[in-house]
C-alpha cells in the first residue's frame, strides 16, 4: 500500500485553525527581523528544516493575520513574556506525564 504525502496547500487546510506553541514562538520571533529561516531557527526548529518550514509558516493563516496587526513594542514583550510562560508550563506537563526529549526518540 502506498501512502500519499499531504501537499503544501492541504497541510495548510488542515492546520489554518491550529495555533501551536511554534507557531507563536515563530511569530514572536519573525516580528523582530522579518527573516523566516532566522525566526524558525530562534523558535526551536532545527536547521535542516528551518527555511522550509519558516517560509511554510509564513503563509500559515494565523501567523498571516498576526503579522497584519501592527504591535508596539510593549505588546510585543508581552507577547514573548506568555510565550516564555506556556513553553514553562508545558515542560512542567512533559515532565507530570514523563514525555521527556529521550522518551519520544
Amino acid at each position: 500500500m502506498r501512502i500519499r504525502q499531504m501537499g503544501f496547500s492541504s497541510r495548510l487546510k488542515a492546520h489554518r485553525h491550529l495555533l501551536t506553541l511554534e507557531t507563536l514562538k515563530f511569530i514572536s520571533e519573525y516580528l523582530v527581523d522579518g527573516n523566516a529561516r532566522a525566526a524558525a531557527l530562534r523558535s526551536g526548529i532545527p536547521e535542516t528544516y528551518a527555511s522550509r518550514q519558516g517560509q511554510w509558516l509564513k503563509k500559515h493563516p494565523m501567523v498571516v493575520a498576526a503579522l497584519e496587526r501592527d504591535l508596539d513594542e510593549r505588546e510585543l514583550k508581552q507577547l514573548r513574556k506568555i510565550v516564555r510562560e506556556i513553553e514553562e508550563k508545558m515542560n512542567s506537563c512533559k515532565d507530570i506525564l514523563g514525555l521527556d526529549g529521550e522518551a519520544l526518540e
